[in-house]
């Protein structure tokens, strides 16, 4: 299976907030099949020489960030479609649905079961209570007029800073890569080849999980992933209507979602979503993996070298040093085994 087919099932399927076990089992189960098809013997892990890096290797710690500390500014950035928000709320705010609603409530009416789910009593009693002593037709379009420039201004102001929200506190993303090969990723991310990459058997994640963490390829594509439908459950909850979440894939599929410019990278993210609804000041997790080698870069110092050695001999690790083949025909790094 590669991330394509991956892709359309991931997209293909959504959990609803509150349905039960036995149905979420059953719908994440073609997920969890495509995990287990896709995920590699080996992924790796690009660093520097950093004292953070070689903390978290000494201590079989990878930390997680926030997507907006990543060099790419729409990594897990929702797409919305805020005028086809503005039509929504054109066509629910309208003097017709007040004439419906004031009628129910001035008949003693029972009102629909979806406003008694989702509003508390407060808000329902504060409703009818503005409804019932609007009378004339002035004072109603008056009020409809209003209210419905009051959610369009609303709409403007604060979709943009929830999808901010969605892109620096949701959850947190640790990143792996299929290849140990790509120059540029030793470029990137292990300092010029003067850094390490760590190796990482997460297969038995995917039978063993790790509370609130999930490990997925990214889906490269060209058209950004739209986060309409999750944007606008957040912006009711904000207002204080208490819908279900329609999806709660939603910010996983958002994290996966990367441009088809990145797709060299080879990408697995590990999403920690113990972080969502809590505002941490460092921006970062941390869970706790195992490294099963490590690989030297080329230009790493003997200093640091000797350390990390140290760390890895008491770990029992497999030990790589990357070369370049004079011979060889591709832009590839090579590696042997240190003796």
């Amino acid at each position: 299976m590669d991330r394509t087919e991956f892709a359309a099932i991931l997209n293909s399927i959504q959990i609803p907030e509150g349905c039960d076990v036995e149905t979420l089992q059953r719908t994440v189960k073609p997920i969890s099949h495509a995990l287990v098809e896709m995920m590699p013997d080996k992924l790796f892990r690009y660093r520097n020489c950093s004292e953070m890096s070689v903390e978290a290797f000494e201590n079989d710690k990878v930390y997680a960030l926030t997507a907006d500390m990543f060099n790419d500014p729409y990594d897990m950035l929702l797409r919305f479609d805020i005028e086809a928000v503005k039509n929504m709320f054109n066509s629910l705010l309208s003097n017709e649905l007040f004439y419906r609603l004031k009628d129910v409530l001035g008949k003693g009416k029972t009102l629909p079961d979806i406003v008694k789910q989702n509003f508390d009593q407060e808000n329902i009693s504060q409703i009818k209570n503005i409804f019932l002593s609007i009378t004339n037709d002035s004072e109603i379009d008056s009020f409809v007029s209003n209210r419905r420039n009051e959610v369009m201004d609303m709409v403007d102001l604060y979709f943009p800073l929830l999808a901010t929200f969605v892109n620096k506190r949701t959850a947190t993303i640790s990143c792996f890569s299929e290849t140990i090969k790509s120059v540029t990723m030793w470029s990137h991310y292990a300092d010029y080849h003067k850094g390490f990459v760590l190796e990482y058997d997460l297969r038995p994640t995917l039978s063993n999980g790790i509370p609130n963490v999930g490990i997925y390829p990214v889906i490269y594509d060209d058209k950004r992933y739209d986060g309409t439908q999750y944007i606008l459950w957040e912006f009711l909850r904000m207002i204080g209507v208490k819908l279900p979440n329609p999806d709660t894939l939603s910010y996983i599929k958002c994290a996966l979602h990367k441009s088809s410019q990145w797709e060299y990278e080879k990408e697995w993210r590990l999403i920690d979503s113990n972080l969502r609804d809590n505002i941490i000041s460092e921006n970062k997790t941390w869970v706790s993996l195992k490294p099963t080698a490590i690989y030297y870069g080329t230009n790493i110092s003997s200093d640091n070298k000797n350390r990390l050695h140290s760390i890895a001999q008491g770990k029992n690790l497999k030990e790589y040093n990357m070369y370049i083949d004079y011979a060889f025909d591709k832009y590839e790094m090579q590696y042997h085994e240190c003796v």
